[in-house]
C-alpha cells in the first residue's frame, strides 16, 4: 500500500469512528435521542469555491446546531473528491450524486444533511451568493432611495442565484441607468477585475415601495367644485402605485374636472386651474399693438383660469375673437 494510500485509509477510519461516536451519542438516551438528532444540520450550498486539490465537506457545507467546535472540524476536514481543474468553468453535481457520495461518508448523518439540487464548484477566486448580491445592490441603492423623502421598502429582487469570481480581486459594480423611482426598476451588475477592466455584465431589478403624504378628499368633490383647503386632508400613499401623477397640493386656484372619492389621491389629471372668468361674465377685452392699445367690452362664452384661452363676444359687433386670460376682469390679444 502506498503512502497516500495509507493516509487515506486512515482518515477514513478516524471519519467511522467520529460517526460512530455520534450515533452512539444518540442512541444512548432513546428518550432524547431523536430531539439531540434534530439539533443540528449540515446545509449544503448551491455554490461553492475550492480552494484546495481535494474537495472538503467545510468547501461546501455550513454546520448549524449544537455541534461541539471539534467535531464541526473534523467533519469540515472530510475529503470527498477531487476538485475541478482551475482552468475550467464551475462544474455542477446534481442531488443525487451528492446523497451518495455523502451517504458514503456519513452514514445514517445524512438525513441531518440538506441538499440542494444541484452544487456549482468552482476551483480558486471567489463566489458571492444571491444574498451577498442584494446586500451590495442595497448598499449602492440606499442613498438614492432616502434622497426621495419618503419610507421606502425594496423587494421583489431579480438577481442570479450565486455569481462566480475567476479572481477574489475581482470586485462587484452596480449601476443604476437612471434616477430610482418608485415601482420597477433595472439595473446593472459589473464583474471587475483589479485593474479597472469589465470582465462581465449582468442585469438585475428589484421594485420600491415608497410611501409618502398626498393630499385626499375628506368627502366626495364633484365635478366643477373648488378644490379649498378645509376640504383635504394629508394620507400617506404607496407612490410605486401612483407613479408621479399626484397633485403635490400646490398652485392654484382649482377646481375638480373629475370626481374625486373619499381618501382618493388627487392626480393632476384630475383637476383644473379655476376659472377667474365664468360664462356670461363681462370683461374688458384688451388689444396692445405696437402703437396702439385698445379696450371693448366682450361677453365671455366659456371659463377659464389665468393664463387661459378664451372665447368672448364683443358686445358692440357681436364678433367672437380668442384671448387670452389676463385677469378676473380683463383679456387680451395682440
Amino acid at each position: 500500500m502506498t503512502k497516500a494510500g495509507f493516509i487515506n485509509m486512515f482518515r477514513k477510519g478516524a471519519l467511522m469512528l467520529l460517526i460512530a461516536v455520534l450515533l452512539a451519542s444518540f442512541a444512548a438516551d432513546p428518550a432524547t435521542a431523536s430531539k439531540e438528532n434534530t439539533d443540528w444540520r449540515i446545509k449544503i450550498k448551491s455554490a461553492a469555491v475550492v480552494n484546495g486539490p481535494r474537495v472538503t465537506l467545510g468547501d461546501i457545507a455550513d454546520f448549524y446546531g449544537d455541534l461541539p467546535a471539534q467535531t464541526k472540524a473534523d467533519l469540515s476536514a472530510v475529503e470527498l473528491w477531487n476538485a475541478p481543474a482551475r482552468s475550467r468553468k464551475p462544474v455542477r453535481v446534481n442531488r443525487n450524486k451528492l446523497r451518495v457520495i455523502l451517504q458514503h461518508y456519513l452514514g445514517e448523518l445524512v438525513r441531518n444533511c440538506i441538499i440542494p439540487s444541484t452544487l456549482t464548484m468552482q476551483s480558486g477566486g471567489k463566489v458571492m451568493s444571491q444574498e451577498q448580491l442584494q446586500r451590495a445592490v442595497v448598499k449602492v441603492l440606499t442613498p438614492q432611495a432616502e434622497a426621495m423623502n419618503g419610507d421606502y421598502k425594496f423587494r421583489d429582487f431579480k438577481l442570479p442565484p450565486y455569481l462566480f469570481f475567476k479572481d477574489s480581486m475581482d470586485s462587484l459594480r452596480v449601476h443604476i441607468p437612471r434616477a430610482l423611482e418608485p415601482g420597477s426598476n433595472s439595473f446593472r451588475m459589473e464583474v471587475v477585475s483589479v485593474d479597472g477592466k469589465v470582465i462581465r455584465r449582468l442585469a438585475g431589478s428589484l421594485f420600491v415601495d415608497l410611501w409618502k403624504p398626498v393630499p385626499c378628499p375628506v368627502r366626495p368633490i364633484n365635478r366643477k367644485e373648488l378644490v379649498t383647503p378645509d376640504l383635504i386632508t394629508w394620507k400617506s400613499k404607496n407612490m410605486a402605485h401612483l407613479g408621479n401623477q399626484v397633485w403635490d397640493g400646490k398652485g392654484g386656484p382649482w377646481r375638480v374636472k373629475v370626481p374625486v372619492g373619499t381618501g382618493q389621491p388627487i392626480m393632476r389629471s384630475s383637476i383644473e386651474p379655476a376659472p377667474v372668468i365664468a360664462r356670461g361674465d363681462k370683461v374688458t377685452l384688451m388689444f396692445r399693438g405696437k402703437n396702439l392699445k385698445l379696450t371693448v367690452p366682450v361677453e365671455a362664452l366659456e371659463d377659464a383660469g389665468v393664463g387661459q384661452n378664451i372665447t368672448v363676444r364683443n358686445l358692440q359687433s357681436k364678433r367672437k375673437v380668442v384671448a387670452t386670460v389676463v385677469n378676473a376682469q380683463t383679456v387680451q390679444v395682440k
